[in-house]
């Protein structure tokens, strides 16, 4: 189980101060938005956004915010703290097996709520990235169906999507064939490594360090075969 908390920054942290804290998390799309915070009482890179509005069909209202202190102006006090890049548990398998002149070897690993920021999202899904000034079609994403966005929107709670995951990191499976010839013997085996990710996560990869995925590079899967003679 993995759970952290600030409990001091600076000598601003008293009760009834309008600090909030170290904004962090810096983001493509605009110059300057920051989608983190460290903040007293909460985990560092929390993620401190807008609460985004909906129409009664679920897609989102753009540029409609949730006032959430109820004083009918939107404003950086209507943000927010919610989720966290870091998952709530940490698990990990592995095991190797035996049988006759057969051998395997596995790892497993999972991370249960950690939630990840689509910057990918955020920056190329308006059709303003689609339609620009300079006359030629530009890249977009597929969830640009979803939310019908002219205008970039960064600071939105809509753009974070829990991302945790199984993974197995390598599979090994080898065979011993002993002797095949005179004073020599030969052993074959077969790995893989980054074999699969089970998430719901839409990006790239689910398993990305500071929680905010700006198309990154991929991990690649690798396959090695092994030849092992013995003289």
């Amino acid at each position: 189980h993995n759970y952290s908390k600030i409990t001091k920054l600076t000598l601003n942290d008293a009760s009834g101060s309008d600090y909030v804290g170290v904004a962090t998390g810096g983001i493509s799309g605009a110059s300057g938005v920051l989608v983190q915070m460290h903040s007293v009482g909460h985990a560092p890179n929390s993620f401190y956004v807008y609460k985004q509005l909906y129409y009664e069909d679920g897609t989102p209202i753009e540029g409609a915010f949730a006032d959430l202190n109820g004083d009918e102006t939107i404003n950086e006090k209507d943000k927010y703290f919610v989720h966290v890049p870091e998952p709530d548990v940490i698990m990990g398998f592995n095991t190797s097996l035996r049988w006759g002149k057969w051998t395997a070897s596995t790892s497993l690993r999972a991370n249960i709520g950690n939630y990840v920021y689509n910057n990918v999202y955020s920056d190329l899904g308006n059709y303003s990235q689609v339609l620009n000034p300079n006359n030629f079609l530009m890249n977009t994403v597929n969830d640009i169906k979803n939310t019908q966005f002219y205008n970039r929107n960064l600071l939105l709670d809509y753009y974070l999507s829990n991302a945790s995951f199984l993974k197995m990191d390598y599979i090994n499976v080898g065979y011993n064939f002993g002797r095949i010839a005179d004073m020599m013997d030969l052993a074959l085996s077969l790995s893989v490594q980054n074999v699969f990710t089970i998430t719901k996560y839409e990006g790239i990869d689910p398993e990305i360090s500071g929680g905010i995925d700006n198309n990154f590079y991929p991990n690649p899967r690798i396959y090695s075969l092994g030849l092992n003679l013995n003289f």
